[in-house]
């Protein structure tokens, strides 16, 4: 609940009273309510009001489902930050930060939690990952700003990156987006935009137990099957030979880039030789100042 203004009556109040409406004040301002959506063993999502009054959302807000849920697809971590040692050619994995199951499960809670939200509330939520997988739930909110929408995920997944990338962009989330917590990041996601972008494709993050033996086991079961790969083929030759015609290409290309730096600089130094002697000849070419009438006069 907040209060658009205090002191506007017309006589003086009392000192009690003066004192009543400044610990009303300070309620006002601390405060926050909920209004929950839904809530089930899977997860819940409801409304909370933002104490910041510089907040100010383009509440309520309407956006259809597919692309909600290309929104929820969309965002992604690298694989190495999740903890996983699995490494591709290219460096780490994008892996999706919500299974399709805990996407289906978002998707229409979110865009009713938006269509029903205020200027002043955002929609939190939070959803636990499949029955024994050992991982935290996901909590975080999403709000709508000038056209796009700022999606924050506080604990559980991470978020490092959307897809595509060329709607979206990272900012340092606020405070009350990221449940009180600092140094967490908001993807900003232009949705007007990724509506006309074509649906894009990620691979799901796997579940990661916690429990130490249950990882050991499979750990050990990666290694026999990375040593019985190896000594059935020679792996990543293909790999190598991909990477050495890549770097030959981009030799090609940095010479090339090389020739035409020097040919421009060749032409520039053309260019203000061709200017110098331009100005020289200009100089050069000047009629002879006339003489002073007094000195003609002495002439005749």
């Amino acid at each position: 609940m907040r209060f658009q203004s205090i002191g506007s009556f017309t006589s003086k109040p009392s000192a009690c009273g003066t004192v009543a409406l400044a610990v009303m004040a300070l309620v006002a301002v601390g405060c926050s309510s909920t209004s929950k959506i839904a809530q089930s063993p899977k997860g819940s999502v409801h409304l909370e009001e933002v104490s910041d009054w510089s907040f100010d959302a383009s509440h309520p807000a309407v956006i259809d489902q597919a692309t909600m849920m290309k929104i929820v697809k969309g965002l992604y971590s690298d694989e190495s930050e999740n903890g996983s040692s699995r490494m591709s050619a290219g460096g780490s994995k994008p892996m999706r930060s919500f299974s399709d199951e805990d996407a289906e499960f978002l998707t229409p809670l979110l865009v009713q939690g938006l269509s029903k939200a205020k200027p002043e509330q955002i929609v939190a939520f939070r959803v636990s990952s499949s029955a024994g997988s050992g991982i935290e739930p996901t909590t975080g909110s999403l709000y709508v700003q000038k056209g796009s929408v700022y999606f924050t995920i506080a604990k559980g997944a991470k978020a490092t990156g959307f897809a595509p990338e060329s709607v979206a962009h990272v900012e340092s989330a606020p405070t009350y987006a990221a449940g009180g917590a600092a140094g967490v990041i908001a993807m900003v996601i232009d949705y007007h935009a990724l509506a006309k972008a074509p649906a894009g494709s990620l691979p799901v993050a796997k579940p990661q137990a916690k429990s130490q033996a249950t990882a050991s086991v499979a750990s050990a079961a990666g290694a026999e099957q990375a040593t019985a790969q190896m000594a059935a083929e020679p792996v990543g030759m293909d790999e190598l030979q991909q990477t050495k015609e890549a770097l030959a290409k981009k030799d090609v290309e940095i010479s090339m880039l090389r020739k035409e730096s020097s040919w421009m600089k060749r032409e520039l130094r053309d260019q203000a030789e061709e200017i110098k002697a331009l100005r020289a000849s200009k100089v050069s070419a000047k009629p002879a100042p006339a003489k002073k009438r007094a000195e003609a006069n002495q002439a005749r």
